[in-house]
């Protein structure tokens, strides 16, 4: 019986063991996951920027362009 106990409590130990293992691959997988994520949403928020500016040079432009054809009506 005792060879018994003792072969049920190895494989008991062994299943945990490996469900630890999973486990940790499982959290390095989506560790790097998100470490990929942030690095994307770095890249996003930067192209955002980037077209904020671009649009409010734009406005600013159009602006300019309203003035400049406001003062050719009234000269015509």
């Amino acid at each position: 019986m005792t060879s018994k106990v003792e072969v049920l409590r190895a494989l008991k130990l062994l299943f945990e063991h490996h469900k630890a293992l999973d486990e940790k691959e499982v959290l390095e997988k989506q560790s790097q996951e998100q470490s990929q994520m942030k690095e994307r949403l770095a890249a996003l928020s930067a192209h955002v920027t980037e077209l904020e500016e671009d649009l409010d040079t734009a406005r600013k432009d159009l602006l300019k362009s309203e003035d400049v054809n406001v003062k050719l009506q009234r000269d015509v």
